[in-house]
């Protein structure tokens, strides 16, 4: 039996004589990927092999995940802080939101007039968190806290047939065929959406920053007045913001000081040198939590933890946002926003465009403007805007500017200058994709999938 074959084609085979093999297998024996995936389709097509899938779920444990399994769980932390010496001010918690909110979920403090106690489930308390960890016990609960990453690997094993099996290797005759079409094999990949991501935290970090994280719920304190937007504000309304029923609303006295100030600043300008916003400012209002609506949210918490001898100092955070929006294909309830700040002294509007260009170079745009907006949080305000080749205009990326002295002194107690921006991820994936509906972005179209290249600066 004459069989005409490539040469990669009859390696492959040489290998299969001695039984079934994976498409691992066989890069480990040195040959080339796509060499055994074009060999893979020749054989196939001449059915010689099958072809068998086999799925395996991988987990493995994330920096945050180590973190906790190294030192313990923030909540048991707490625990152990409060065995030593109770009550502790919210003040003199780390990682406050975290340890309280996961401690209160599992019954194992208590708070009275801003102090926690260590209730009787707290006192028999074991870190179960980090001994699932530490004897891989992976769980849900894990998963769902970004202990461990979750990622599902699919291995390719090439079965050979009958007919190969009867097939003498001297019967193989070598053909070359230059010109032949070659099917594009379906290999599983990582999202292109994800890949942007990766990218853009890659870039803020070789530029020299540290990267801060938040809770999605946090009180309106946060996500509003720390950021001098009045308690009237349009923004604040239900038809924009997530309220939560559970919990309803949070302890500020974990801020410390900054509450007071953020008050005084609302109601007459504080020391800041503004007359305020003229109102009566409300305690109550400012409890309420919400699903943050922006990751400044995240900025307003860091400057609050900043102490003078920890400037200069450079942060970003990449993660979700929630608006009360009608879905439709310009817009989305959940979305991704990267935000950064600058926290320092000689600071001005040029090192802010210096920074937001540097970004965007790295990031593979060559053409990018500010043009003045307006927040209520910073003086100057603009919004960045990339140019679009394609459509040969101006789309907007997200807002930039210098935080106002009313959101800087009450949150940091001292003066210094912030550079700030926040920056919309989802268009930069919808240009890559050629997506003209931003739903299309979750939805995971498998042809959509294959089709759209690995993103890179260069290919933008």
């Amino acid at each position: 039996m004459d069989v005409k074959l490539s040469a990669q084609a009859k390696q492959v085979i040489e290998e299969l004589k001695s039984g079934p093999i994976t498409v691992s297998e066989l890069e480990e024996l040195g040959f080339d990927q796509s060499m055994v995936n074009r060999a893979i389709l020749e054989l196939e097509e001449k059915e010689l092999i099958e072809l068998e899938e086999e799925e395996e779920i991988v987990q493995k444990i994330t920096e945050s995940g180590k973190n906790v399994a190294e030192n313990g769980s923030p909540e048991y932390r707490l625990v152990e802080k409060l065995r030593e010496n109770q009550p502790v001010a919210i003040a003199d918690i780390e990682n406050p939101d975290l340890a309280i909110g996961k401690g209160k979920q599992k019954n194992w403090i208590d708070i009275r007039e801003g102090e926690v106690y260590l209730t009787e489930d707290g006192e028999n308390a074991e870190d179960g968190a980090s001994r699932k960890l530490n004897s891989e016990n992976f769980d849900e609960e894990l998963e769902d806290r970004g202990l461990i990453e979750t990622n599902i690997l699919v291995e390719k094993k090439l079965i050979p047939t009958e007919k190969l099996e009867e097939l003498d290797l001297d019967d193989i005759e070598q053909e070359f065929d230059v010109e032949a079409d070659v099917k594009t094999p379906r290999t599983g990949k990582r999202h292109f959406y994800k890949h942007i991501m990766d990218q853009a935290r890659q870039t803020w970090l070789e530029m020299g920053f540290k990267e801060m994280t938040g809770e999605f719920v946090v009180p309106s304190f946060l996500c509003f007045d720390a950021l001098y937007t009045p308690q009237d504000h349009p923004a604040r309304e239900m038809q924009d913001t997530f309220f939560m029923e559970t919990p309803e609303s949070s302890d500020l006295s974990g801020y410390g000081a900054s509450v007071e100030n953020v008050k005084n600043t609302h109601e007459n300008g504080w020391t800041t040198g503004s007359t305020g916003w003229g109102y009566d400012w409300s305690m109550e209002e400012a409890e309420k939590n919400v699903l943050r609506t922006h990751t400044t949210a995240v900025s307003a918490r860091k400057l609050n933890e900043l102490e003078k001898e920890d400037l200069p100092a450079k942060y970003f955070d990449l993660s979700r946002v929630f608006r009360n929006e009608t879905v439709d294909r310009h817009h989305l309830a959940e979305f991704y926003q990267t935000d950064g700040i600058v926290v320092g002294e000689d600071l001005n509007f040029r090192n802010l465009k210096a920074y937001i260009s540097e970004f965007f170079e790295r990031m593979g745009f060559e053409e990018f403007r500010l043009i003045p907006s307006y927040y209520p949080y910073t003086e100057m305000g603009v919004e960045v805007q990339v140019f679009d080749e394609a459509e040969e205009e101006w789309i907007g990326l997200g807002g930039a500017g210098m935080f106002r002295p009313e959101v800087v002194k009450p949150m940091l107690g001292f003066e210094a200058t912030v550079l700030a921006w926040g920056l919309g991820i989802g268009r930069i994936a919808m240009r890559s994709a050629e997506l003209e509906d931003i739903r299309e972005l979750y939805r995971n179209d498998i042809k959509l999938l294959e089709q759209t290249p690995k993103w890179r600066p260069e290919n933008k």
